[in-house]
């Protein structure tokens, strides 16, 4: 759990846990709604879904109608959507040949559902405080950022699957950990590090109930549920790895071709560093390189909280998570951080602890995500 102490837990009826969400679902969409209305008052309001769904949420909607392409698309900045990984895409295409909606508006529904199961599941790791889960869900579901995991961006699943990875790994259920975490990894390339995550609880629960380190390694060998887990958790990354050596003849292409995108491997600090001191030169309080910059930061030091409180597991999922995706620069960060579920939960976790801190951290994220989705509707490139 994120938040270890229990001073502050609180047991609720389920009903509360259930219908609270389903508030931040209905207040959400109205802003959202109101913020596209104001911001195209000219474009009818069934486009609603189409006017949302920007940047990526377009590779993805064309991968769930036609899949993966064969070669380069000149005329989508000559790359492939190799880099985009399949878990998401391959769902809502299976359910869009069940129910004939057009398929922006069946996966902004889908990703809407599934923000709301999130929340629900991360009751637990929200340490049973009503308060942190009402941040968490308004966060979701009502924030300022909510575009991410309401329209079709695979951030949504990528919650969805981290939250049942940790409430798994709480209970020492690997493969129950190990089933989410190869789901995750045909999510986002980054999920296959939860592999890493299920090995060091087990590597706590050993040295918990033995005592000691000695015998370590026969210990976990010793544990057939433990190995298959292991084995099990990679699985998606490696399975894409597989189709993309089938489709086109390259398992790395959803690395290779990120060069599309201008995208290089370098020091992640690097990237840091020069986001952090990029200022803007067109009067804004901050540049959209130090907004990256400083979401990177965000996360890096809640990782640290993480760190303090001994969440080891979560702790090296984050860093990777953060590390990885640094190392060829600073797009999409926000989003990335955002996506985050053990940093966003342990927030607000924070947040919550304190009734004034609670109220004014709740009023902020209602009132931001009228401003941060007409930014969105922008095209503000830092939100990218």
């Amino acid at each position: 759990m994120y938040s270890p102490s229990t001073d502050f837990r609180q047991d609720r009826p389920t009903a509360l846990i259930l219908l609270l969400p389903l508030l931040f679902v209905l207040s959400g969409t109205l802003i959202r709604f109101l913020a596209f209305r104001y911001a195209q008052p000219d474009t009818d309001w069934t486009q609603y879904f189409d006017a949302l769904c920007r940047w990526d949420c377009t590779w993805y909607v064309r991968m769930a109608e036609t899949g993966y392409d064969t070669f380069p698309v000149p005329s989508r900045v000559s790359a492939g959507n190799w880099a985009f990984f399949p878990f998401y895409p391959i769902l809502v295409g299976m359910i869009g040949k069940l129910i004939p909606l057009p398929t922006i508006v069946l996966a902004s529904i889908l990703s809407i559902v599934t923000a709301y199961a999130a929340v629900v599941v991360a009751w637990p790791l929200l340490g049973r405080n009503i308060r942190a889960y009402a941040l968490y869900a308004a966060f979701m579901l009502s924030g300022p950022v909510s575009f991410y995991f309401t329209t079709f961006f695979t951030e949504v699943m990528f919650v969805l699957l981290t939250t049942l990875v940790f409430r798994f790994l709480n209970r020492s259920d690997y493969l129950g950990a190990a089933a989410a975490a190869a789901l995750l990894s045909a999510t986002r390339i980054v999920g296959v590090f939860a592999s890493l995550s299920i090995g060091i609880k087990a590597l706590m629960d050993y040295r918990q109930d033995k005592g000691t380190w000695r015998g370590v390694i026969g210990g976990l060998l010793g544990q057939p549920k433990l190995v298959l887990a292991i084995f099990i958790s990679p699985l998606g990354f490696f399975t894409y790895m597989a189709f993309l050596n089938y489709w086109i003849g390259d398992g790395l292409a959803f690395s290779h071709t990120q060069r599309a995108w201008g995208r290089q491997i370098a020091n992640p600090l690097t990237y840091l560093w020069e986001g952090l001191v990029n200022w803007s030169n067109g009067g804004a309080l901050l540049s959209n390189s130090q907004i990256l910059a400083l979401a990177a930061v965000t996360g890096l030091i809640i990782t640290g909280v993480l760190a303090w409180r001994r969440q080891w597991p979560a702790v090296v999922f984050c860093l990777f998570c953060i590390i990885i995706p640094l190392a060829a620069g600073l797009a999409s960060m926000l989003r990335f951080m955002a996506g985050m579920a053990p940093i966003t939960i342990t927030a607000a976790t924070i947040l919550g602890k304190n009734r004034w801190i609670f109220a004014i951290s709740l009023m902020s994220l209602v009132i931001g995500a009228w401003f941060v989705t007409l930014a969105w509707l922008g095209g503000n490139v830092a939100l990218v």
